[in-house]
């Protein structure tokens, strides 16, 4: 059995961490990838486990505010270990867009995080009691350093000026006719209007 590549093994499950629709699915996917002693410094800040999934799950699709994310990973780069994939140092430079539940103008909100997240990997996991029941590959390498920066901004909607008159409930918009007519003499050589009208004697 060929395992995936450590930069395939990091991206892939980042990717399924960030764009996990339930807590449930964003758990088992933090499982997946970070060992359970792991080591963060998150913006130059250590932080526990605990934490450090509390703000991944601020920045995926599986928070209670948000609704989709998806994960464009730009550059990576991988030094494996003396025993080839199974450990290493892994390198992602990443994007992450997030559509929140909630609209401005009948639009979601969107954030954009921007990241550089490295890690070592190691294999820290027991393989389990073997199952003739269970298919697939037991992978058992996880992250047990990782040191990530990023940056959250939130992507602003710009309005047209024009669309925001027709778009607010209750204002209309009343177009107003050609400006004031020049009419011509009247009988008693005058314009008839406001203000006298002089008659010759």
């Amino acid at each position: 059995l060929v395992l995936p590549t450590l930069t395939a093994f990091t991206s892939s499950r980042l990717t399924a961490i960030l764009t996990a629709k339930t807590q449930a699915d964003f758990t088992t996917a933090f499982d997946a990838l970070f060992a359970r002693n792991v080591n963060v410094i998150y913006n130059g800040k250590q932080l526990s486990r605990e934490q450090y999934q509390a703000q991944l799950l601020s920045q995926s699709s599986a928070a209670l505010e948000e609704q989709g994310a998806s994960v464009s990973v730009q550059g990576q780069l991988e030094v494996p270990g003396d025993k080839g994939q199974i450990s290493g140092l892994v390198g992602l430079f990443y994007t992450s867009l997030v559509d929140s539940r909630f609209l401005v103008m009948g639009a979601p909100a969107e954030s954009k995080v921007t990241s550089s997240f490295n890690a070592i990997i190691q294999a820290t996991e027991p393989r389990p009691v073997s199952n003739p029941r269970i298919h697939g590959y037991f992978d058992p390498r996880r992250v047990v350093t990782v040191n990530q920066i990023a940056t959250d901004q939130a992507l602003h909607v710009t309005i047209p000026t024009a669309s925001i008159n027709s778009s607010l409930p209750g204002v209309t918009t009343t177009e107003l006719g050609p400006g004031p007519r020049k009419l011509p003499p009247g009988p008693f050589g005058g314009h008839f209007g406001p203000g006298p009208v002089h008659l010759d004697p």
